[in-house]
């Protein structure tokens, strides 16, 4: 199975995973084919209460897995819809994810691009901006980074490394417990092996 990234307007995922699925169906018969743009629950206070909202994480991409080579319908996927922009390639050319990007690629897949919190719970005091933190458990398990900005002691933003860019991933709080050992290197974190 090989993961790719189209690229789109954002809040045109959805209808682009619908054109996607359209599209591969008929120009890839019998092919396997997945699409998710992958959203997170979050804990947010409105209208003087806390609700559970659902938000994107990687707003304007989708993440596609396939046994075919999409790059091969290119041409078609990107004329799909004016709100589709194309596959993002790799610096060598290619299009299929490679290395942590295809590890990430394949978490986004094995949770089907829904991301509810987890249930660990630390003491909110401890957790300061430029913390080091590692969630402990649920889905974004094994993930490290650094803390860039806290938002009422409910949610955290984390850096990361995806697609050779650094983007931010904003997690609830109750998931990270602060790592105080082992100084952490300069520059954001993100805790997978490449493999090729």
């Amino acid at each position: 199975m090989d993961y790719y990234v189209l690229a789109c307007d954002t809040g045109r995922e959805d209808h682009n995973i619908g054109l996607l699925k359209k599209t591969v169906r008929r120009l890839l018969p019998g092919s396997y084919f997945d699409a998710w743009s992958p959203v997170r629950e979050s804990k947010e206070f409105c209208a003087k209460t806390w609700t559970m909202q659902v938000r994107p994480m990687l707003p304007g991409y989708i993440i596609a897995v396939s046994d075919t080579e999409l790059w091969r319908i290119k041409k078609e996927i990107l004329s799909m819809s004016s709100s589709s922009h194309g596959f993002l390639r790799n610096p060598d050319g290619s299009y299929e994810l490679k290395g942590s990007d295809r590890q990430f690629a394949a978490w986004i897949e094995e949770n089907k691009g829904y991301f509810r919190p987890s249930k660990v719970i630390i003491d909110k005091k401890e957790l300061n901006p430029n913390d080091r933190i590692r969630v402990l458990s649920g889905p974004m398990k094994e993930l490290e980074g650094r803390v860039t900005s806290i938002y009422k002691n409910t949610r955290v933003s984390v850096e990361v490394v995806f697609l050779g860019e650094v983007r931010k991933l904003t997690l609830p709080i109750e998931v990270v417990e602060v790592v105080k050992e082992d100084p952490l290197p300069e520059g954001p974190l993100f805790n997978v092996q490449d493999q090729d």
